[in-house]
This record gives C-alpha cells, structure tokens and sequence, in this order.
C-alpha cells in the first residue's frame, strides 16, 4: 500500500470518527435526570451557564457544542424566558429547538376550595420554580406586607389555577389570588338578591365559607344559603358544625361536650356569622351566598350521605329526618 492510499485511509478513518462522534453528541438521544427534567431560562439568561449546567446535570454532553450549535443556527436569540418540562430522552439537537422554538411550559398552581390559609401556605411553600420569601414568615407578616386590613387571611384567596412566570415570589401569589377574590365578592354583592342577610362584601364571603364546607353540591349549596339567610334574618343561631370544629382547631377529636366550648366560631352558643371565613370559598358557594332561594320557610337540613341534604320547614319535621337518617347511618 503507498503512502497516498494509505494517508487517504487515514483521513476517511478520521472523517468517520469525526462525524460519529459530532452525531452522537447531537443527534443520540440522552437520558434525563427525572421522569420531568425542568430547564428554567431566567430572563437575561447566561447561555453559557445555563449550557454548563446542562452539561454537570448530564442532559447534553457537551455544553461547548450546545453553544455553538445554537449560534451557529441563529437561535441564541430566540430563547425565551420560562420554564422547559422534558418527560422522555432528548438529543442535544432536540433541546435546541425546544428552546427556541418560543413556547415554554408555563408553571401552574392550584388553589383549591375549602382550604384553610394554613393548608394554602403549605402547599405554596412547597412550589418549586418560585422565590420563596413568606416561608418564615407569620400569617400576621404577610397581611401586613400585603396591606390587607381584616382580621386575618382566612378565605381572602379566590381558588384558581394561576399560570405564573418561573421565579415569581409567592408574595405575587398570594397578591394576586386576593386581588381577584375581591373584585369576585364586591361584583357578586353589588348585584346580590334582596334576601341576601349580609352587610357586606366580607360578610358574603364568611357566609359563602360556611356554605362550601357543608357541601360540594351546586343545588344544595343554593339551599343551605336560603336556610343560613333565614336564620340570619330572623336571628336564629346558624349551629353550623364546621365553624365548631374550626374554632377547636388543634383537637384531633371532636364530641358532643366540645359543641359547649365557648370560642368566637361556635355557632350553637353565638347568633350571627363567625368573625371570619372558616375556609376558601369557591365560585358555587359564593353564587349561591349572593342569591338564596326565595324559599323563606326553610331553617333547616341535615345530611343523608352520599353528598345528598335534607331540608326541612319545621323543627318537628327537621327532628324526623334526623332520627331517620341518624338512625339509618348508625345501623
């Protein structure tokens, strides 16, 4: 063999191990760290961090060639800000063009109904692809940094899914979710029904608490609005139990004898509604709060099970429904 043929030999060899190796660095498809690798491009980005990031986490091989595929194909600049979920194996190639294609995942939250604050703020607290400021701080701390003046945060956050921007603070969260809540309860009390019994866009939304914890049926909660509307009107004591049981918050166990505890949200010992929402109300409940039925005889209901209530107009009756169902749901 002469010296041509085999220099010839030589550089198809190295050709064929160049274009290998390039190949596998940007067409072989890489395994992810997690079942939901997330890429957060904060705006004004370093791609030269973010390249060397994705390259100590093994999602790319080489942050160099990342760098210079994406100049070289002019998307350096095309690369929003946001948040980027891979959930299968993904070339170097790939997350090029995920990148910058100008579509990033956005990060959603949901804020659920008949949460407490306490159950909100842990769930916020646990969120990633946010800042996190309020972690350490009090309930007290964080109405005082949003300027909100009521007694406490109780049920002030309208339940939602929010898509937000990665490192957005929770403090954002919290603003925003309030916001809305009150422009959702002033609308709603501006245009409530006649029969409504509240004196105020804070009272429409304890009343709206109060409804969402006795049940997550639509009809029903129209029902159980015309009964708590009634005994306001006429000054009954509403003796709803879960503002019983929110005013013993702490006890693992509730009986008989703790509906004689004093506290500000018992219900059977005090008239009128609690000093503050017991949970989150959602949209139904606070419909249903706004308009009761034009049914002014009903006082009272009971639960049959399977999510169904009873109503009754009369004491008489309401005490026959609960020696039937009682009863019934005791055998």
């Amino acid at each position: 063999m002469n010296r041509k043929g085999l220099f010839t030999k030589i550089i198809l060899l190295l050709f064929l191990f160049f274009t290998f190796y390039i190949g596998n660095l940007v067409f072989f498809p890489q395994q992810l760290p997690s079942n939901e690798y997330r890429i957060t491009v904060n705006k004004n980005q370093s791609l030269s961090k973010l390249a060397v990031l994705l390259e100590d986490q093994k999602v790319i091989k080489s942050s160099k060639v990342f760098l210079y595929l994406l100049e070289l194909l002019r998307k350096d600049k095309k690369i929003n800000a946001g948040v980027y979920i891979l959930k299968h194996p993904i070339s170097l190639w790939g997350i090029v063009f995920r990148l910058s294609n100008g579509q990033p995942d956005q990060i959603s939250i949901t804020i659920l109904e008949g949460w407490t604050f306490l159950q909100l703020k842990q769930y916020i607290d646990t969120l990633e692809d946010i800042q996190h400021i309020t972690t350490n701080q009090t309930e007290t701390d964080i109405k005082n940094t949003l300027k909100i003046n009521l007694p406490n945060l109780e049920g002030v956050f309208l339940p939602d899914t929010y898509f937000i921007a990665p490192n957005q603070t929770d403090l954002e969260i919290y603003q925003q979710a309030y916001k809305l809540m009150q422009l959702k309860i002033e609308s709603l009390y501006s245009n409530r029904s006649p029969i409504a019994h509240v004196n105020s866009p804070y009272q429409l939304l304890i009343l709206a608490s109060l409804v969402q914890k006795e049940t997550n049926n639509v009809t029903d909660m129209y029902l159980i609005s015309t009964v708590f509307n009634n005994r306001l009107r006429v000054g009954m004591k509403l003796q709803d139990d879960p503002a019983v049981f929110y005013g013993l918050r702490g006890r693992d166990k509730v009986t008989r004898s703790d509906f004689l505890v004093d506290t500000p949200y018992n219900t059977y010992l005090h008239t009128g509604l609690t000093p503050t929402p017991i949970c989150i109300p959602g949209l139904d409940a606070l419909k249903a709060s706004a308009n009761p039925m034009d049914k002014q005889n009903v006082y009272y209901f009971i639960g049959i099970g399977g999510g169904r209530t009873k109503f009754s107009e009369t004491y008489k009756d309401h005490m026959g429904a609960v020696s039937k169902y009682l009863k019934k749901s005791s055998k």
